[in-house]
């Protein structure tokens, strides 16, 4: 089994989207409130980005997962192989 090392930084991340989420479901937000939040929370260098894809997938955190590959996927669609590196 393979472990991944989480950062201090990289874990309050993690603990932020699951802590709105949370929220956000007991108070039964909108899902346009909840959608403009998870837009602005991706909103990081990819450094960060890809790590946080390795931790939401390693802590089966589906949500936050689906959120951050979404986010690369726009980020390369349209682009060319060229472009993408």
């Amino acid at each position: 089994m393979s472990s991944l090392q989480v950062t201090a930084g990289l874990l309050i991340k993690v603990l932020e989207y699951c802590e709105y989420h949370c929220k956000a479901e007991s108070q039964n937000m909108s899902e346009i409130e909840i959608r403009d939040w998870d837009e602005q929370f991706v909103v990081m260098d990819d450094y960060v980005l890809f790590n946080l894809i390795l931790a939401a997938n390693y802590l089966d955190i589906k949500g936050l997962l689906d959120l951050t590959c979404k986010k690369v996927a726009d980020e390369i669609r349209g682009k060319t192989p060229e472009e993408i590196r």
